[in-house]
């Protein structure tokens, strides 16, 4: 197994880049960091993304950064329900942004800046995308990315991201989705 990538993107320093800053970054206590990273296993690449906070996620000051996080997770968790054999990119890329700006982070692509996902195998970063306007029909065995994020200039930003497959029944994770703030890996 190769690691591929590292980005971070971590508290007062949101702009629009939902892929962070090279510029050096001093992480504060309390302060929500976003983590991209994959690897490479036989050729095959991964694509996977966690926010989560430095100290306690449970203070008083992170109210607003945890109920945006439900909100995203409840978008990754719309579009994953969207997938099946035969729906347009479009409409996976559409149940997340929808729920989204229903939440009060729209229209649009306002506060979620980017596409939903992309393609992903032998390269990172492939066709098809999941993105308003790609009327290409999700087939079994398809692999893309599922990363929703709210993006805040000036406060925080929360994505979340996991690769999964299409199935016959619908789209599968790979891995355990984010369940919260407060166990962004999971309860271990």
């Amino acid at each position: 197994m190769r690691r591929h990538r590292r980005r971070q993107l971590s508290g007062r320093r949101v702009l629009r880049a939902p892929h962070g800053s090279l510029q050096p970054q001093v992480i504060q206590e309390g302060e929500i960091i976003l983590i991209d990273d994959g690897c490479t296993v036989e050729g095959y690449q991964s694509d996977i993304s966690r926010t989560f906070v430095l100290g306690d996620p449970t203070i008083p000051k992170l109210d607003k950064a945890r109920k945006v996080f439900d909100i995203v997770l409840k978008a990754q968790s719309a579009a994953l329900a969207a997938a099946h054999p035969g729906a347009p990119c479009h409409t996976i890329d559409a149940a997340a942004r929808d729920l989204i700006a229903a939440a009060g982070y729209g229209p649009d692509y306002k506060y979620f800046t980017h596409r939903l996902g992309h393609g992903i195998g032998m390269d990172g970063h492939e066709w098809p995308y999941l993105v308003r306007g790609n009327t290409t029909p999700l087939a079994a065995s398809m692999c893309f990315s599922d990363e929703p994020g709210i993006y805040l200039p000036g406060e925080f930003g929360v994505r979340l991201e996991d690769d999964w497959h299409v199935t016959e029944d619908g789209g599968k994770m790979f891995t355990p989705q984010s369940p919260s703030l407060e166990h962004p890996f999971g309860k271990i």
